[in-house]
């Protein structure tokens, strides 16, 4: 894919200004700061899609091994340990259609600075390429989602080789358009405290 597409999501930054009464982050973050954003962007993921009638499931390792996340964070880089660090974050089911989907959410930056690197999709591609990921980016449609298989090789990877997230997810267009101005609005209020502890 080449173009952005418009989706769902798009609306003016004036119609979703971030919330500036929030706690600012000083200096860089840490590990734990860091995951703890994840677990902010995951959860959004999860609402939006339980929302719009999709069964969303804790899927990643460290849902069901938590201390083993701060472990394997500083081990080395064997096949085994890569497989388990690469789990998708989510397990989404469609029951209607008995469609079943594995997720893995990213969160990257508006300023485009800080793509998904080739390192990251290569081992999706190696261990779990069927998953999908979710890229939430505090710009233009701000979620969007593109199949691992379908992502060509390449350095890194932006918002352009993904499609809007419902291409992927098609229940999300039926999401009213207040939710989802409430959803943009938070991703820009996280993406903004993010950016100031210069992630």
């Amino acid at each position: 894919m080449s173009k952005d597409k418009v989706g769902i999501f798009n609306f003016s930054n004036e119609d979703t200004k971030p919330y500036t009464r929030t706690q600012q982050w000083n200096g860089l973050l840490d590990f734990d700061d860091d995951l703890l954003f994840g677990y902010f962007f995951k959860d959004i993921i999860t609402l939006l899609l339980d929302k719009c009638g999709y069964e969303v499931y804790p899927y990643g390792y460290e849902s069901f091994f938590p201390n083993l996340k701060r472990q394997l964070y500083g081990s080395k880089n064997t096949e085994v340990a890569n497989r388990i660090r690469s789990t998708p974050d989510l397990l989404v089911r469609r029951a209607a259609e008995k469609q079943v989907y594995l997720v893995e959410v990213k969160a990257r930056s508006a300023s485009g600075k800080y793509g998904i690197t080739i390192n990251e999709v290569e081992e999706y591609r190696q261990f779990w390429p069927e998953s999908i990921i979710i890229l939430i980016i505090p710009s233009g449609n701000y979620f969007y989602a593109q199949y691992v298989n379908k992502l060509q090789i390449k350095p890194s990877y932006m918002r352009n080789d993904f499609s809007p997230i419902e291409d992927i997810f098609p229940l999300v267009k039926e999401l009213p358009e207040d939710f989802r101005r409430k959803l943009v609005r938070k991703v820009r209020t996280l993406c903004h405290n993010r950016d100031c502890a210069n992630l």
